[in-house]
């Protein structure tokens, strides 16, 4: 039943900038990414190609993408879009390898972060599709409150399972679950994870959780035994999602991961020195 073997992790500074209430110069920002490239992640969630009035935290990215070395790492970058026109910006940079959207089964959700429905998003996809073919891009869906609903829109497993057969009909099997609010127990991560990789053998399906110091452990131990093999933190746990109103729920450390991988003996392939250099940088 379970394929994803493979130890894959992604690192999210976007994730962990987007919610600070100061600016990064964009020179700082590449070259934080720049340490990030040597340390063997597998995909750097650098930015997001949004409105600066919406998140000014991430404007200039093309002033980033400018500075980024990707000589020498087999990291591949990944920036988020909300719509169409994001898309396309993104698309025109070379460095850039995967366009990624957020997406939701509650539509309350997508209105609060981009301003949309689900005919709307879906249409959305549909273009990026288009756009990352003609592009040499990849898309990658977030499938955001993916275990829960605080807004009182319909919630369950197989309502999240239609409309993952709705994206796997479109070709879509590279999906994020992303607690994006922190509100999941491990028992509901326990169940999404062991019923999606059981009806949904040939999708990957990453983790990723907004999560307090005291609850990632159990989150992890969840997901790990139900299957899941990616991952997605942000080093010191840094972060949260601004438009839901829950922005103080922090990311999963990055550090508290490699040390759960490295007690389970799973091989995760990254330069715990280049990592350590790393960490002694500040946003």
């Amino acid at each position: 039943m379970i394929k994803n073997e493979i130890i894959k992790i992604t690192e999210s500074p976007r994730d962990a900038q987007q919610g600070l209430p100061h600016i990064i110069s964009p020179e700082k920002r590449a070259a934080y990414i720049n340490a990030l490239m040597k340390v063997g992640f597998d995909v750097i969630d650098f930015g997001s190609f949004v409105s600066p009035k919406a998140v000014p935290q991430m404007a200039d990215q093309d002033k980033v993408l400018e500075l980024v070395d990707k000589s020498g790492s087999n990291s591949k970058l990944m920036a988020i879009v909300g719509n169409m026109r994001g898309g396309i910006e993104a698309a025109s940079h070379q460095k850039l390898d995967i366009i990624g959207f957020p997406y939701s089964i509650s539509e309350t959700f997508l209105r609060k972060n981009i301003n949309s429905d689900h005919q709307k998003a879906l249409a959305t996809i549909d273009g990026l599709l288009e756009i990352c073919r003609d592009n040499g891009k990849s898309l990658r869906i977030f499938m955001s409150m993916a275990y829960g609903n605080p807004y009182g829109d319909p919630w369950s497993i197989s309502l999240l399972e239609e409309h993952i057969e709705i994206l796997a009909n479109k070709g879509i099997y590279t999906i994020t679950l992303a607690d994006t609010i922190g509100i999941a127990h491990s028992s509901q991560i326990s169940e999404v994870y062991g019923a999606l990789l059981h009806k949904f053998p040939d999708h990957e399906f990453g983790l990723h959780i907004h999560t307090r110091p005291d609850e990632w452990h159990e989150k992890l131990e969840a997901a790990w035994s139900a299957g899941c093999r990616w991952y997605e933190g942000v080093i010191n746990g840094i972060g949260g999602c601004p438009m839901t109103g829950y922005e103080l729920v922090g990311n999963l450390n990055t550090l508290d991961l490699i040390d759960f991988l490295i007690k389970k003996n799973a091989k995760h392939g990254l330069s715990l020195n280049e990592l350590n250099a790393v960490v002694k940088k500040t946003y």
